[in-house]
């Protein structure tokens, strides 16, 4: 049995990226970028009003309140075709480029209009400069505004938008087959009956892979049998860069992976790793496809995709960061492990009067999947941390439903 950190260097050791392709920009939400990207432009490409307002002098207002001649308005996507001079005011909206001469905004919220003599009160100083986006403040033409290996988002489709890029480079998407055993599995449409269970892991590890950006592809459910796992896994190594089988992986009379993987020339890396839930996690390789046995408990499988295989695919689509963020959280309830393992216990992360304090969610075990469906987080406690009391810190894996929750997924 191996540490944690040491597998997760393994597998990514042997993760070598696919290439990359080029993509429209609106295909390109949740890839992974394999170019630098430098703006074709200033931005702001132009001196551009940063409120609604009246463009001036500040030299000219002298006493307040001051009285100014409106002589142009002027709305973004329009130039003025007057120069503010002495006496004079230009009404602005937000975004419209500066006139020539004036040096300030002073924001609608500061001044009366006088009507209909066509003037304007200034109710208040305002600095020179004010509300003015200066050309260029934000980013020189020929300045880097995204980096090789991050992955896209809104923000970052604004930015390649912003400077003209209508398509992009990104890291291939991995095609990833999905197997799981187990003569106990039925379909999700089915009634169990006596000994049975639905086919929980096969969905949720098909949308683990998604959102990891795969090209995934799920089998039917393959029943204890040798040589039914064993065509099935040859089936999906020759289909793809990554093959995932949940189930099997154990020390049982009827845990056939293994073997199975063995026959098609799978080389094993390592077959157990010191954490909780999900010790039995096979990872292997054929040439440059990667394998992964997960645990058949559906919140192992879950757990052990989350930090192996995630990280996998993200470096196969080339990207700089392939494991989600840890942060030290306040505990508002204790915790044991006596697993003597890295323990992932559920939890709910929320902020509370400035802290972000971790709530513990009630499991009972690597199958509860209703316990682990509330948690956005898994606290840590590394194999030799056997407790933790209220009010200490721990670290907390941040899952994705709290990344969506803040924002920041």
């Amino acid at each position: 049995m191996i540490p944690v950190d040491e597998a997760l260097a393994i597998v990514l050791k042997e993760t070598v990226a696919l290439g990359d392709e080029p993509v429209a920009l609106l295909d390109a939400d949740g890839r992974v970028l394999a170019e630098d990207v430098r703006s074709d432009i200033d931005m702001p490409p132009f001196d551009r009003a940063a409120m609604d307002g009246y463009a001036l002098r500040p030299a000219d207002l002298g006493a307040i309140p001051a009285r100014l001649r409106v002589v142009e308005q002027v709305r973004a996507g329009q130039l003025a075709r007057r120069r503010v001079e002495a006496g004079q005011a230009i009404q602005i909206m937000t975004g419209a480029p500066v006139p020539d001469g004036a040096t300030a905004i002073q924001p609608i919220e500061k001044t009366r209009p006088l009507e209909p003599a066509g003037e304007v009160e200034i109710l208040a100083p305002v600095e020179e400069g004010a509300h003015i986006a200066r050309r260029g403040s934000e980013v020189r033409e020929g300045d880097g505004v995204l980096r090789r290996g991050q992955l896209l988002g809104p923000a970052a489709l604004a930015v390649l938008a912003a400077v003209g890029r209508s398509r992009v480079r990104v890291g291939r998407r991995p095609r990833v087959a999905i197997l799981v055993t187990g003569d106990e599995l039925v379909g999700v449409d089915q009634r169990p009956s006596a000994g049975q269970i639905r086919n929980s892991n096969g969905p949720a590890v098909l949308c683990q892979a998604r959102r990891a950006g795969a090209d995934a592809r799920l089998a039917e459910p393959l029943p204890d049998d040798m040589e039914r796992i064993t065509r099935a896994i040859a089936e999906g190594l020759a289909a793809g860069d990554v093959l995932v089988v949940s189930g099997g992986v154990s020390a049982g009379v009827y845990d056939l992976v293994e073997p199975a993987l063995a026959r098609c020339g799978v080389a094993t890396h390592f077959e157990r790793v010191s954490i909780k839930p999900g010790a039995p996690l096979v990872f292997g390789t054929r040439g440059r496809t990667l394998v992964f046995g997960l645990p058949g408990n559906p919140v192992s499988a879950q757990v052990t995709f989350d930090i192996f295989v995630r990280a996998a695919l993200l470096r196969l689509q080339g990207a700089e960061t392939v494991s989600r963020p840890v942060l030290d959280v306040e505990l508002s309830a204790p915790l044991k492990n006596r697993s003597g393992r890295r323990n992932h216990i559920p939890a709910r992360v929320g902020s509370e009067q400035g802290r972000l304090v971790a709530r513990p969610i009630a499991s009972q075990g690597s199958a509860d999947i209703v316990a682990h469906a509330g948690a956005n987080a898994l606290l840590i406690l590394e194999a030799e941390r056997t407790q933790a009391a209220a009010g200490e810190r721990v670290p907390a894996l941040l899952l994705g439903s709290f990344l969506e929750q803040s924002g920041a997924a």
